[in-house]
């Protein structure tokens, strides 16, 4: 099996991996949700099902705690990099590509936000592979993974992108609150 070598080849492939519908390829909403999934990864899944042997600890960035919870410049400079070169699409999202219950959670947070907060509570971008980033991945270029590991890479992507953005954040903000303490947004997410 071959290692997964960097950052960008763990988001080709956690981009690759089925979610929620059960679909190769599946989209991820929001640049909140896709930086807490990469952090989630590397506290939570990495170490099971082999997958350490596959993802060396550090292929995956350093978070700190920020203005919305854990936080890693690298995740945005590697996903500015891979559509740079093709490899990943961004688009704008409509209320159908998104859960009934986030729809509702953005328009709350874009009519409650204050000025700091103006950047990172638009209605989000949808993150997917471009063919060339499906083949990419489909050659082995980004690592090899077994199929057990394979499962286990699709069970985490189907946990983080079925339920609504609020919900993962205060699941990452009870179980990792000294990566909060700088947040924002804290008391909305967890209600203190």
């Amino acid at each position: 099996m071959g290692k997964v070598t960097n950052c960008k080849d763990f988001l080709m492939l956690l981009l690759y991996a089925r979610g929620h519908t059960g679909k190769i390829c599946e989209p991820i909403v929001g640049k909140t949700r896709l930086m807490k999934m990469v952090f989630l990864f590397e506290k939570e899944i990495r170490q099971k099902f082999n997958l350490e042997k596959i993802f060396p600890k550090d292929i995956l960035p350093e978070f700190e705690s920020h203005n919305f919870g854990p936080f890693s410049g690298q995740v945005y400079f590697d996903l500015e990099f891979l559509v740079e070169m093709g490899f990943v699409e961004v688009t704008c999202v409509g209320d159908t590509d998104l859960l009934e219950e986030e729809v509702k959670e953005y328009e709350y947070w874009r009519a409650t936000r204050g000025p700091e907060e103006e950047e990172e509570l638009q209605f989000p971008e949808k993150f997917s592979l471009t063919d060339i980033g499906v083949k990419f991945v489909k050659a082995g270029e980004a690592g090899n993974l077994s199929n057990s590991q394979w499962d286990a890479l699709h069970e985490f992507k189907r946990r983080c992108t079925g339920i609504d953005l609020k919900s993962l954040l205060r699941y990452v903000y009870t179980k990792y609150p000294e990566t909060t303490n700088k947040s924002v947004i804290r008391s909305k997410i967890i209600g203190e």
